[in-house]
């Protein structure tokens, strides 16, 4: 990390909001936009407050989710039956800071314990609010969930639409990238990789 970098992360949310805050009302008056105007004048502020405290949350480590795990007894062979959620997703690609949006399909071999219903989503948006790239996001969550779990056995696919590509550029409005992470039984079982496949409903 650079030392810029480095002085940025050691400011307060407070500190951060007002700086941001002031770079954004430069970058407004550069577009020769009137912030005297009672719809403008407070937007600066508003963006700085939703980097921070809701899109960009995921960048602070102490907003990473508590993970309630589960003892699993159901003494099933390993392998007999997998965990899948479906997670709706926003993150803002770092290239553009444009959203992408769309679902992220995980699943897992049970083994000793399993997650609480809840903590896939969480884990899942922690990790999407951030700027960041799709198959970073595919990989980060699998090793999460393979970490958290003590587990070789995870699959994780991400469909998501990228306004980088609907809204400027080619403009796209059709377009749908797919990543997949696919770890220990997932990668070598091609039935259980096909099982895990079957789940995906890509429109």
């Amino acid at each position: 990390m650079n030392p810029v970098a480095m002085q940025m992360a050691s400011l307060t949310d407070e500190e951060k909001e007002e700086t941001i805050a002031i770079h954004f009302r430069a970058i407004m008056e550069t577009l020769g936009l009137d912030l005297t105007d009672p719809s403008l004048a407070k937007t600066p502020n508003r963006v700085a407050r939703m980097y921070i405290r809701e899109i960009f949350a995921g960048l602070k480590p102490e907003n990473f989710p508590s993970m309630t795990l589960l003892e699993e007894d159901m003494h099933h062979p390993s392998g007999s039956h997998t965990i899948h959620t479906k997670v709706h997703f926003t993150s803002f690609c770092e290239h553009h800071f444009v959203p992408f949006v769309g679902f992220a399909h995980v699943a897992y071999v049970p083994q000793s314990k399993l997650l609480g219903l809840s903590k896939i989503p969480r884990l899942v948006r922690y990790f999407a609010a951030r700027p960041q790239l799709q198959e970073r996001l595919t990989a980060q969550i699998a090793d999460a969930l393979s970490l958290i779990l003590e587990i070789p056995d995870v699959a994780v696919s991400l469909e998501a639409q990228h306004y980088c590509v609907i809204a400027r550029g080619v403009e796209n409005t059709q377009s749908l990238t797919l990543t997949h992470t696919l770890r220990g039984q997932f990668h070598s079982d091609p039935l259980l990789r096909q099982e895990f496949m079957s789940h995906l409903k890509f429109d």
